[in-house]
Formats: structure tokens, sequence, C-alpha cells
């Protein structure tokens, strides 16, 4: 017993180097909590599938420029989107499979052959996770998304929440 006393009084810092990690650890806690509550606010993410259904379902393959995206109220200013280049796209479409490739559409499969016409929109359905949350799923539910090629809606998806 008496060695333990002798510690602490070698290590007088100890109290304070304590409190201080509670501190620490109290105020991380704290910022957790807070960043899932302000993660995308209100106003910038699509509130549930039902409300973007039926833009959806106006926006035609071929057709639909990035213009009227957003005369249908699909802007990606307004709401917290992913935008991705012809390289992000091929990421994010990449398939497992030499099988999978093979049954891609055939707008998706034009992408991978030339890279610099496409790019895409990613619009989340679902609020974002909290702190520290991972993009690299990109398939994960929630999504609506609008590949464009030279300007025209050239593939379109939705994932329901």
């Amino acid at each position: 017993m008496s060695n333990l006393i002798r510690w602490r009084d070698d290590h007088h810092m100890l109290p304070l180097v304590l409190a201080a990690s509670f501190v620490l650890v109290v105020a991380i806690g704290a910022a957790v909590l807070w960043s899932r509550d302000a993660a995308i606010p209100a106003d910038e993410r699509i509130a549930s599938l039902s409300a973007v259904q039926a833009p959806f379902e106006q926006v035609k393959v071929g057709q639909t420029s990035q213009p009227e995206l957003v005369k249908l109220g699909l802007d990606a200013n307004h709401y917290k989107t992913q935008t991705l280049s012809g390289l992000g796209v091929q990421e994010y479409f990449m398939p497992k499979t030499t099988t999978e490739f093979d049954q891609m559409d055939p707008a998706l499969r034009s992408c991978f052959e030339n890279v610099d016409r496409c790019r895409a929109v990613v619009f989340p359905l679902a609020p974002a996770g909290g702190f520290m949350s991972a993009n690299a799923a990109p398939r994960e539910k929630g999504r609506m998304v609008f590949l464009l090629r030279n300007g025209k809606v050239a593939y379109k998806s939705i994932d329901g929440v």
C-alpha cells in the first residue's frame, strides 16, 4: 500500500490529467450527438421517397437535360448532392464480376469507354449518418442517381429507404 501512496506522491499531476481526460471525453460525446442532428439541414435534403417519386417518373431517359431536372425540383445546388466526374461514375457503378458488367445497362457501360462525356448526380433520400460517417458505400439504400451523358439523362435509378 505504501508503494501506491509513494507513486501517487511522485505523480502529483495525475488528478489534473484525469480531469482533463474526462472533460475531453464529454466534449467528444457532445460533438457526436450534436453532429447527428446537424449533419444535413432539413432544407438541404430530400425528405422522403414519396416526395421525389413524381418528379423522378417525369424524367425521360435520353430527353431530359440538367436544366430540366432543376425545373422538376431536382436541383443539385439546393439539395446536399454528390456530383461525380467520369472516373467517379466508374467507381460508383463498378461491378464486382464480369457477369455483372455484361448485364450492366448500356448507358453505364458506355461511360466506362468514354469517361470524359459522363457524370452523375446522386441525391440522398435520407439524412446522412452523423459523426464520421463513411461515404465509401455508394450503393446504399436511400439514393436517387441520374447519369448525365452529353448533358442529357442517360440513366436513372432510385433506391428506397
